[in-house]
Parts: structure tokens; C-alpha cells; sequence
């Protein structure tokens, strides 16, 4: 079995604490990701859950790794390979006990000073290239062949469990955000898994409180994000599942905070281009592909 896991994990103790900014999980029962038809509430994967953008018709990988400026989380155990600016943590200790903690106004704003407050600030700018290039070739494996690859110029996530405020500009320009993915696969008893995702800016918000306010600012002038991925295989045992996914801007919420506060705003002034081509025979289950290029999305969920 070949693996090649890039993962940027945000680890919570409470049940929404799940959401991933750029997973790469691509093998058997795979995490929830963005860009993934079934997805859970994530950013840019591709596997079964609730999706901003679906791109797998099936099973397919979650795909991430290789971030720009990477998870900004709000939870421990943030990992990121291939980063830029890189993580910066803050994991809440105090639980709000009842509903009364903090106070808002309506215009979106809090009280502050709250001991049960979480309120993060995260300005992330990014004026370079950022690219990623993957090269795979198997043969004769006696189980599955999962591949990851992906690019992000500013990545951010917050998970917590107080009342929470957040604050968040991302900005992307340089010549390019992409990432390439080759692979030759040959003679494989088990599945075979492939993904590339990229995108300029994205941020994902998961919270557990009485109240959470967030304004969020996504500019991406990148001039070309794109993915490229190019698959053969062949003498294949059970499915294929090949998915490529670029977005601009990607924004992610879910909360169950009886009041709950969005004020999101999403520039796009790239060009966002998606190229995928596969060449498969002798399969013996599914083949599955697609390929997405969106500019801006965002999802939220208020429960």
C-alpha cells in the first residue's frame, strides 16, 4: 500500500471539531473535506460529507498538503507540510457553563472582556508563488495507491468552544498558485485514489457556544491558481477515483451557537483553471473523475 498523506488536521474534543482546512486523507474511510461531492463541512478535500463544491462522484481522496500560509487553528495538533507562513495555535481552556455568557449587539459587535471569549485575529498576506509538483509511478502493490497534492497561498481555521469573535483578511496575489499531479499506476490488487486541490484563501470556522460573530475578508489576485493532473492505470482490481479541484476563495461555518454573526466578502480577480486527464484499462470496479474550477464559495451552517 502507498500512501502519500499531506495533512492539516484541527483536533477537538467536541463533535464539530471535524471540519479540515486542506485534509489529505485518501485512503478507505476518509475524512469530510470541501471539493468533494458528500463531504463533511470542510475546505478543499474531496470525500463523502456536506461540500461547498462537490467533485467526487464517488469515494474519492480528500486531498491536501503543501499549504502557502497554512492553518491558523484554534484547536492543537495543526500540521502542515510544505508551508509558507505557518501555523499559529490558540487553544481555549475555559467552556462558556450557560447561555448568559458575553453579550452582543446587533450590529455584530461584543462586549469583550469576557473570560469565556475566544477572539482571534488573523490577517494572513501572501505575494509569491506558491507551487507544488507530484510525481508517482507503481507497480505490483498488493493493496491501495492513494496520492494527495495541493497548493494554498493563505489557509485558516478556528475551532472552539467559548463564545467566539473573529476577525479574518486574507489576501493573495503573486504569478501563480498551482499544483501538478502525474502519476502512472499499474497492477494494483486493491483501489487506487488520486487528488489535487489548490486555492488562493481559505478559511473555516467551527464553534461550540452561546454566541459567535465573524467578519471575513477573501481577496485572491493571483494571476493564474490552477491544478493539473494527469493519471494512467491500468490492471486494476477494485475502483479508480481520480478528482482535481481550484477554487479562489473558499469560506466554511458551522456552528450551533444561538446567535450566530456573518459578515463574509469574497474578491475574486484571477483566472481559476481545472485540468484533469486520466487514462485507465483493465479496471475491475468503478472509475470515477471529475474536475471543478470555482471562484468564490462559501458555505455556512447554523443549527
Amino acid at each position: 500500500m502507498l500512501t502519500l498523506p499531506m495533512t492539516a488536521y484541527a483536533d477537538g474534543s467536541s463533535s464539530h471539531a471535524g471540519n479540515t482546512v486542506m485534509g489529505v486523507s485518501p485512503s478507505g474511510e476518509l475524512n469530510g473535506t470541501l471539493f468533494g461531492s458528500n463531504a463533511g463541512n470542510t475546505v478543499m478535500g474531496v470525500t463523502p460529507g456536506n461540500t461547498v463544491m462537490g467533485v467526487s462522484p464517488d469515494q474519492t481522496p480528500s486531498t491536501s498538503a503543501n499549504t502557502g500560509n497554512t492553518v491558523m487553528g484554534v484547536s492543537p495538533l495543526q500540521t502542515a507540510s510544505g508551508s509558507g507562513n505557518t501555523v499559529m495555535g490558540v487553544t481555549p481552556t475555559s467552556t462558556p457553563t450557560d447561555g448568559s455568557s458575553g453579550s452582543t449587539s446587533g450590529n455584530g459587535t461584543t462586549t469583550g472582556g469576557n473570560p469565556s471569549e475566544s477572539d482571534i485575529y488573523n490577517n494572513q498576506v501572501n505575494l509569491n508563488t506558491v507551487w507544488n509538483n507530484t510525481n508517482i509511478e507503481t507497480d505490483n502493490v498488493n493493496g491501495d495507491v492513494n496520492g494527495g497534492a495541493a497548493a494554498t497561498a493563505n489557509a485558516f481555521q478556528a475551532v472552539t468552544f467559548n463564545n467566539t469573535v473573529v476577525n479574518n483578511n486574507q489576501y493573495a496575489s503573486g504569478a501563480a498558485v498551482g499544483s501538478d499531479l502525474n502519476a502512472q499506476v499499474t497492477n494494483v490488487n486493491g483501489s487506487v485514489n488520486l487528488g489535487n486541490t489548490v486555492a488562493c484563501n481559505t478559511a473555516d470556522v467551527s464553534t461550540d457556544p452561546a454566541y459567535t460573530v465573524v467578519h471575513s475578508t477573501q481577496e485572491c489576485a493571483v494571476g493564474d491558481p490552477s491544478q493539473a493532473t494527469n493519471v494512467f492505470v491500468a490492471q486494476v482490481q477494485n475502483d479508480v477515483n481520480v478528482s482535481g479541484a481550484v477554487a479562489a476563495n473558499v469560506y466554511t461555518e458551522d456552528t450551533n451557537a444561538r446567535y450566530n454573526y456573518v459578515n463574509t466578502n469574497q474578491i475574486n480577480s484571477s483566472a481559476v483553471n481545472s485540468t484533469t486527464n486520466v487514462q485507465a484499462y483493465n479496471v475491475g470496479g468503478s472509475v470515477n473523475v471529475s474536475s471543478s474550477a470555482v471562484g468564490n464559495t462559501a458555505q455556512v451552517v447554523h443549527y
